[in-house]
Parts: C-alpha cells; sequence; structure tokens
C-alpha cells in the first residue's frame, strides 16, 4: 500500500478570522486556542491569517515579522506566525497560512500603479469596480508577481507546512495593463482583443493566454515556497464548476498540475437558490481534478458574517463534501464566537467528531462507481452554439394575475449575451445529470477531459457526456474507441460539434451518436410543447406508459437519425400559444438509441440543461432510463430510498472492505434547512459475495441477508450521515 503523505489524508481545515481585530490575539492564550481547534472544532489543518483580507484591503500588510514587508500596526511587534504554529504543532493541526493575493487598497495600488489590473478602455479595474467597497487588485504579469513570491518566502520562514493563496484572480474584461500587452505580444505577436468576439480566433486566444498566466503564476510561487520548504503544500481558489468562470480565468485543469489541493468556494447564500446537491456539485467536480480536494464553507449565515450557518446546513455541508471524496474546511469569524458561541461551536465539534471517526474509512478509499459522468471544461469555457434559432429570448413562463410573461421572441444578437445563455445551459447541464443520478442512486464519478484520453476512462463502463459540445478530436476519438470496444454513451444537444475551442470541425461524433446532420432548432419555448413516446415499446422507456407526453425541453434540434438508429419517442409539433390544440405529432426523433459496440443514447435536445433548471419528475425519470438501458446490466448497487438520500459507494481494497456513504438530505422544504427527515427501513443491495459482516459507524443496525451475488443490507438513516462498512473476506 503506498505510504500517504498528511496531506493526501482525510483533511479537516479550518480558519479562524479575527477580521479587523487581529489583536484579539495577542491576549489570548495561545495553547488553549490551539488545543480548542484541535479538540472542541476536531480541525487538522490550519489557515493563520499572514496577509488579511478585511477593508480598505490590507493585503499588503503582514500578521509576522519580516524586513521585506509592512506590518499589521495594531500587532506590534508580536508575530502571529512565528507564535501560535508550535503551539498548533502541539496539538496535531498542521499550520498553512491564509495569505490575501486580490484586494488592495487604492493608497498601496497608488505606490505601483503599474501593477494595477487595467481593463479594456484603459482604466483600472479596482476603481471602476471596488473591490468589497473599497480596493483594488493587481496583476500576475506585471512586477508585482516577484513582490508576491518573496512574500510566500517570507511567510514560509516561519515554519509553516503552506500557504492557501486566496487569489490572484484576473477579473472579467483584464488585463490590459503594459505587462499583459507585452507578453502577449511575444506569443502572438500583436495586442489581444479589446471586445468580446467569439468569431476571433485571437480572442480565445486571450482567454487561454489569461488561465495560463494564473498557471504559471501558481508554478513560480509554489517554486518559491519550495526554496523555503521543499515538502510545503501550496494551493489557491481554484474555481468552481459553473459556466462562465472564464470570465475569471478559472479552471483547475490548468492550475491542478502545480497545486498540493483542488479547493473553491461553496459558500451558502440566503439570497438565491442552493442545489440540494450544492455541496456535492463542488466535491466532484474537485477531486475530477485528481488532486487532493477541499471544499471551502463560511460557517456563516450568507452575507451576515458574524452569525453561524445553521446546523443542519453545516452538517449536509460536511458530509456531502466528504461522501464524495472531498476534504472539508469552515471560516468561523471570532464575533460569531462573541455572540454565539455555542450555536457556532456545536454543529462542527458534532460533524468533525464524527469525521474523524470515519477516517480510517476514507483514508486510501478508491470510488466503485461504474459510470463516469464528463465536466467539459472547455464546454464551459468555448461553447457558443452556432444554431442560430436557440437564441429567441425566452424565458422562464409564469401565468399570474391573468396574465402569461415568457419573454420577447426576438433573437439575442449580442455575442456576450449570448455567451453567457450558452455559459447557462452548461452549469445547468452539469446540475441536471448530477442531480438525476444522484436522487436515482446510480454511482458514478464525475472526469474532467484529461480523464477521456490518460487511462482514466478504462475504469468505467458507461460515459455520460451530456451535451460537451467542445472536444478536440483526440478526445473523440477516445470516445469512439471506448464504445467500439463495448462502453456504453449518453449525450445530449451538440456534444462532439465543435473542436476544443468552440470552432467547427471535421470530425464530429453524430455517426457515433446516430444522426447524420442537424437540420435546425425548433423556436424556443417554456410553455405547452412536448414529447411524445409513441406506443412506448423500446426498452429504453419501460418505465413509462405508451402514449404518455413529456414536457419539451426548452432548446430541442430537429436531428434526422442513421438508418441503424431507433427513434425513440418524437418531438410533437409546435403548438406556439398556451392553451391551444395540440397540433400532432413530427417526424423529429427526441430520442435515439444504438449498438455501434457498446449502447449508445443520444437525445436531441438539451435535456439535462431542462431537468438542472426545471426539475420536472418525468424528464429525471428520463434521463436514469437513459442512463440504465445504456448500461445494459443491474448498477453494483441499488438502492431503496427516498432521492434526497445521496448514497455514494466507496472500496478499500487492501482493507478487504467496501464503504457506503449515506447522507440524508431529506429537510423541511425550504433553505436555510431547519431540520432532517429521520429516514427508516433503508435498502441497500450489492454486488459482492463474500461479505463477512455489515456494520453503521454511527451504531445504526444493520440488518443482513445473503441474495444471489451478493447482500442486501437494511437499515435506517436517523441522522444527516453514516457510513455503512460491509467486511470482505
Amino acid at each position: 500500500m503506498k505510504t500517504l503523505k498528511w496531506w493526501e489524508k482525510p483533511i479537516r481545515m479550518g480558519r479562524h478570522e479575527w477580521m479587523a481585530d487581529l489583536a484579539r490575539v495577542r491576549e489570548m492564550d495561545l495553547d488553549e486556542l490551539a488545543r480548542s481547534h484541535a479538540q472542541d472544532w476536531h480541525i487538522n489543518c490550519e489557515w493563520i491569517i499572514g496577509t488579511p483580507g478585511i477593508a480598505p484591503g490590507l493585503g499588503w500588510m503582514t500578521t509576522f515579522n519580516s524586513d521585506k514587508f509592512e506590518k499589521y500596526p495594531e500587532l506590534g511587534d508580536f508575530d502571529m506566525l512565528r507564535e501560535y504554529i508550535p503551539h498548533a504543532r502541539k496539538h496535531g493541526i498542521h499550520p498553512l497560512s491564509y495569505l490575501n493575493m486580490h484586494w488592495y487598497s487604492f493608497e498601496f495600488g497608488e505606490k505601483h500603479p503599474d501593477w494595477v489590473q487595467i481593463m479594456a478602455d484603459g482604466r483600472e479595474y479596482g476603481r471602476v469596480n471596488p473591490l468589497y467597497g473599497s480596493g483594488t487588485t493587481l496583476c500576475i504579469n506585471s512586477p508585482w508577481r516577484e513582490w508576491a513570491f518573496d512574500l510566500i518566502r517570507e511567510a514560509m520562514k516561519t515554519g509553516l507546512d503552506g500557504v492557501f493563496l486566496d487569489g490572484p484572480v484576473i477579473y472579467p474584461d483584464c488585463c490590459y495593463c503594459e505587462a499583459c500587452l507585452a507578453r502577449f505580444h511575444s506569443l502572438y505577436g500583436q495586442e489581444p482583443p479589446r471586445q468580446e468576439d467569439w468569431t476571433d480566433p485571437m480572442y480565445k486566444q486571450f482567454i487561454s493566454f489569461r488561465e495560463q498566466s494564473m498557471a504559471e503564476f501558481l508554478r513560480d510561487a509554489g517554486d518559491a515556497m519550495r526554496e523555503v520548504n521543499s515538502e510545503g503544500v501550496i494551493f489557491l481558489n481554484a474555481g468552481s464548476w459553473h459556466g462562465g468562470a472564464w470570465r475569471v480565468a478559472r479552471d483547475i485543469a490548468a492550475v491542478g498540475p502545480y497545486q498540493n489541493f483542488n479547493g473553491a468556494e461553496a459558500f451558502y447564500h440566503l439570497n438565491r437558490e442552493t442545489p440540494t446537491l450544492f455541496w456535492s456539485l463542488a466535491a466532484k467536480h474537485l477531486v475530477a481534478g485528481g488532486k487532493p480536494a477541499i471544499v471551502f464553507v463560511h460557517h456563516c449565515l450568507g452575507a451576515w458574517h458574524y452569525l453561524p450557518l445553521p446546523e443542519i446546513e453545516l452538517k449536509v455541508a460536511a458530509a456531502q463534501t466528504v461522501a464524495c471524496g472531498s476534504g472539508t474546511w469552515l471560516a468561523v469569524f471570532d464575533y460569531s464566537l462573541d455572540n454565539s458561541p455555542e450555536e457556532t461551536v456545536a454543529p462542527m465539534r458534532d460533524i468533525n467528531s464524527f469525521l474523524r471517526k470515519c477516517e480510517p474509512f476514507c483514508t486510501g478509499a478508491e470510488s466503485a462507481a461504474t459510470v463516469a459522468l464528463l465536466y467539459s471544461g472547455q464546454s464551459a469555457k468555448y461553447y457558443l452554439s452556432q444554431i442560430d434559432e436557440l437564441f429567441t429570448d425566452v424565458d422562464t413562463t409564469t401565468e399570474e394575475d391573468l396574465t402569461f410573461r415568457s419573454g420577447s421572441g426576438e433573437k439575442i444578437a449580442n455575442w456576450s449575451a449570448r455567451k453567457s445563455r450558452c455559459d447557462g445551459w452548461q452549469s445547468s447541464a452539469y446540475e441536471g445529470w448530477f442531480s438525476a443520478l444522484t436522487r436515482q442512486h446510480i454511482p458514478f464519478d464525475v472526469i474532467l477531459e484529461a480523464g477521456l484520453t490518460d487511462g482514466t476512462l478504462d475504469r468505467y463502463e458507461t460515459l455520460i457526456i451530456g451535451n460537451a459540445s467542445c472536444l478536440s478530436a483526440e478526445q473523440k476519438q477516445a470516445i469512439t474507441q471506448f464504445v467500439e470496444r463495448g462502453g456504453n454513451l449518453v449525450a445530449e444537444g451538440e456534444a462532439g460539434r465543435y473542436d476544443e475551442q468552440g470552432n467547427s470541425a471535421d470530425h464530429d461524433l453524430r455517426g457515433l451518436l446516430g444522426y447524420t446532420e442537424i437540420a435546425g432548432a425548433f423556436v424556443p419555448a417554456t410553455t405547452e410543447e412536448y414529447v411524445d413516446l409513441g406506443d412506448a415499446a423500446h426498452s429504453v422507456l419501460q418505465y413509462f406508459a405508451a402514449g404518455q407526453w413529456l414536457p419539451r425541453p426548452v432548446n430541442a434540434l430537429q436531428v434526422t437519425p442513421t438508418a441503424s438508429a431507433n427513434a425513440v419517442g418524437h418531438y410533437m409539433n409546435p403548438i406556439g400559444r398556451v392553451y391551444t390544440r395540440p397540433q400532432g405529432t413530427s417526424d423529429w426523433p427526441a430520442l435515439l438509441c444504438s449498438k455501434p459496440g457498446g449502447r449508445v443514447v443520444y437525445f436531441a435536445g438539451l435535456f439535462g440543461e431542462f431537468y438542472g433548471t426545471y426539475k420536472a419528475e418525468q424528464i429525471e425519470k428520463l434521463l436514469f432510463s437513459a442512463v440504465r438501458w445504456a448500461h445494459g446490466k443491474p448498477m453494483p448497487m441499488r438502492v431503496t430510498a427516498p432521492p434526497t438520500v445521496e448514497v455514494e459507494l466507496w472500496s478499500q481494497p487492501d482493507e478487504h472492505r467496501v464503504i457506503i456513504h449515506l447522507v440524508n438530505n431529506t429537510g423541511d422544504m425550504q433553505r436555510p434547512m431547519t431540520t432532517i427527515i429521520p429516514i427508516s427501513d433503508l435498502v441497500v443491495e450489492l454486488d459482492c459475495p463474500d461479505v463477512m459482516r455489515a456494520w453503521s459507524v454511527r451504531g445504526t443496525q444493520v440488518q443482513m441477508e445473503a441474495i444471489d451475488g451478493g447482500v442486501r443490507l437494511h437499515t435506517d438513516l436517523p441522522d444527516v450521515y453514516d457510513l455503512l462498512i460491509v467486511e470482505l473476506q
């Protein structure tokens, strides 16, 4: 068995944030502080503030002593890092430092005008968009980078195990400083375009240039850190799964090779709809990067930072994160400990003490999933459909006050608006497929494009690529060969239609997916359009009745099937208006099934995106049915439980164990959740014949019975989180 480094084992990170009252630390018993973090918070890695992220942008001041940098004045000669690190180590905590690298005061920016980020129109980004209400931001290609590397070296000299870089960020419409212009010109022989124009190949190069600049900054920052500590760890806020992350140059595929953790924020907010699987969506995406992953959670009530996150939300966040293979991170604001000490600490103590108990069953664990869901970072970045009909202005239809509202119906011409719409489709498609698979208890992993060609795909039997529209010829060839070898494929929309930068491609996947051409698209509609399943005779529709209708996805394509593909269900002719008689069924297929090697299902439209947006039960069932048919045999785990129970399947081959993570997301139908509904008589069937016993880490009773080729487990889930340990001979 491989010997794991400390950062490759289960991690529970924490950050104690004092904001502008850093001087409080001077008066504290530092040993007691470290003890409380280790024994009350149950963390094993801590971010200690090295440069503060506080108004008006004091990232240029340090909490530690250095001849090269200005000290935060209220700390005097007190060296926060050197004083606290020995106590952290004594209590088993690995010390890292938080270094704010994106928020600087205008005063500091004025001292270094060649360091600030510049927008296309020549204005300073921070002056137009003050960070957090006051402050500017600096450029990674400017001389600031050497300043930043010196800061990292000086911080590491205090005895740290590593650093977390909060930033830098390349902000939207940036950067056009002299350093960026010169560097871009040296690479491409011209200045970068100053308008968002997706027909301009050089604009796409500019998008790539920004991300590559981020990656090279992190590479060089890591080199600077290792000059002081060759075993040190480094990572930054690497960005999430949402479409549109390209606007801030965030992509774990770019920065992942140069960091020890893939980490990203998943902060809960009160003023927006939070997906049920909010933290799972982040965790699996980060794990797909092939590095230990960390999901960042503010232990606060959204933007009310000085009140704690409600107990159930915090526990669900930790449970989803760990069940999906990631480590946890909680930031606690000291003001919250002032006004709500028990409400702040008790949930952390409860869930993190349980996570500590689970450590032996998470260490070195491997996913046992046989289905892979592709997260296409290339499509999230470059997808801009060339099907003009899809850009009709429609909005979610609402019927109220005896009126209907559903958009203007006119074509969207603006490039930025079209790209934003495509970004939204990609986000919703990922969330849709992810949610449908999880709610139907299908064990799956998320993979990135690299997984198509580096051998990762060989571990799986079924691949779901959704609307992965922007793929290289090599990646498409890998998918084709996967199917030719007997692998199964599920795709939709414009999957594989463009190259890796969103350009028209000579090689696509149309033949593999079972169609010869995309003839066009239906006018998008958010009301009163349908799919007719006909006689529902094909086995992919075994859960549906003959003659059943389904809601048509907003974005529905008109494709011509190949002779070998089976058309399963057809789009109905457009009705065009609400409360109007149906117009019969068209010849355009909604779903194509074929067997060019393995089994292939192709949806002629953005069904995953539709489910991600509208959560229609019939579409969830259709997505599940397609995956089940494509897989061609029973899943390795079958679950009888409400769809709000998340079940993740892992194994520890060296320990002869199968681990089943159970996360109870069954709340009280509002966010933030205040109550979890206990689940009784949960049933899990496993294909593993050599089972000796099964038990629950929480001590809940588990009944086991033998079935053909495996076991059936019966248990209850009264709490948020539990693990079932299945011991094999």
